[in-house]
């Protein structure tokens, strides 16, 4: 399992590499690793859900200041985080997958008639806390998780059909029904009834706005009620 270190948005315990894609020589905050003109760390808020997440991360998301599963984290901190291998899965997560504590749904959109036969409605069970896995990664590369993962082969899945197009605009979509990581929380969280969906969604929003702005020299005004209700959770 990867753990989060509290000031950085790689886990601690993974070897650091050079980020050598586009915004290499950016000076970047430590913590939230946007632009520092564009720090999002002030606005960052916690919440509390009957619910729990694990990423399972691609390795090349670990370092891609883009990545937005480590809003989730940062937002829940009981989610977990573990490093993706097919032929060498996480122990700890094979440990919490055969924890009768936990009831653990494998997200990810049922295309092929032999998922279909996978899928399950959410609906929580008496003395288990519900738990969304999540394959966090580009869409060629979470497909291929999912396909080249025997040991996620027996979970249950469980898809949904989103209402609105993503509004992530740091990458462009194989698709215009596919969300990002920190989206398909949203949906989750609120197909959950958890209130934390909508501190997670004034987060994503703040985040995606800085980033964009960071990028394209434009102003961080769009963000600007979502940074209020932010800190207004705080006080």
């Amino acid at each position: 399992m990867l753990k989060y270190h509290p000031a950085a948005s790689v886990p601690a315990d993974v070897p650091r590499k050079p980020f050598n894609a586009r915004g290499a020589n950016v000076r970047r905050c430590q913590a939230c690793q946007l632009p520092e003109q564009g720090c999002i760390c002030a606005y960052k808020a916690t919440a509390a859900a009957d619910c729990e997440f694990w990423l399972i991360m691609h390795h090349d998301e670990l370092f891609k200041p883009s990545n937005t599963g480590r809003l989730i984290a940062d937002v829940l901190p009981t989610t977990e985080v573990f490093e993706w291998s097919r032929i060498d899965p996480p122990a700890a997560l094979l440990e919490r997958l055969a924890d009768e504590r936990y009831q653990p749904y494998l997200v990810f959109p049922a295309d092929e008639p032999e998922d279909q036969a996978r899928l399950l409605p959410f609906q929580r069970q008496t003395g288990k806390t519900p738990v969304f896995i999540l394959l966090d990664g580009t869409w060629r590369q979470a497909r291929r998780m999912f396909r080249h993962s025997k040991w996620l082969q027996s979970l249950p899945l469980i898809s949904f059909t989103p209402e609105r197009s993503s509004g992530y605009g740091l990458r462009e979509a194989a698709e215009e029904s596919h969300l990002c990581t920190a989206e398909v929380g949203i949906e989750l969280l609120k197909l959950a009834g958890e209130p934390a969906a909508e501190v997670l969604a004034h987060y994503f929003h703040v985040f995606n706005v800085h980033y964009l702005a960071g990028r394209r020299g434009t102003h961080q005004d769009d963000a600007e009620a979502s940074r209020q209700w932010l800190l207004a959770q705080q006080a």
